[in-house]
């Protein structure tokens, strides 16, 4: 009974000396963590000049345009007149953009035709470069008499997205 009793105290003992060197050398370890977003979106447009004119054709006003729209007027006197404008976006940005979709609404005049050239969906426009696209405006060849509407809108919205 005594050896029983002196084990007993001894593996208390042990027991004991163990808690008090865990609390001694035990500490809270905290870990923190900050995270920032560092990207910059920026695409637009920097610039709309004049490419080509064709017959008669001439500005009625000068091209006007803000970082996500562009307007231009044309003059068109007879068949055959046409104005072509190049359009430049930037991607002044972090972030590579692509083309998403590209949405045409063009007004119901049969005399004005409106195109658009070199932009497609899915195109690519790396951070820090730029990409052209050209808009043509022009009297149709195939009227034969003075139109009853003189005017014509176009509007071409380019959705760009995230490069994935």
């Amino acid at each position: 009974m005594k050896k029983n009793n002196i084990i007993i105290s001894f593996l208390i003992a042990i027991v004991c000396i163990m808690a008090i060197g865990y609390a001694a050398f035990s500490s809270k370890l905290n870990i923190l963590g900050i995270s920032t977003i560092d990207s910059d979106w920026n695409v637009k447009i920097t610039n709309v000049t004049v490419k080509n004119v064709f017959g008669n054709a001439d500005k009625a006003i000068e091209p006007v345009y803000s970082s996500t729209s562009a307007t231009f007027k044309t003059n068109l006197e007879k068949p055959g007149d046409s104005m072509t404008y190049e359009v430049t976006i930037a991607n002044e940005g972090n972030i590579d953009a692509k083309v998403e979709s590209i949405e045409t609404t063009k007004s119901n005049n049969p005399a004005i035709v409106f195109s658009t050239e070199g932009i497609e969906e899915n195109d690519l426009l790396e951070s820090g470069s730029t990409q052209t696209y050209e808009v043509t405006i022009a009297y149709s060849d195939s009227v034969v008499t003075q139109p009853e509407v003189l005017s014509g809108t176009l509007t071409v919205k380019l959705n760009y997205v995230q490069n994935a």
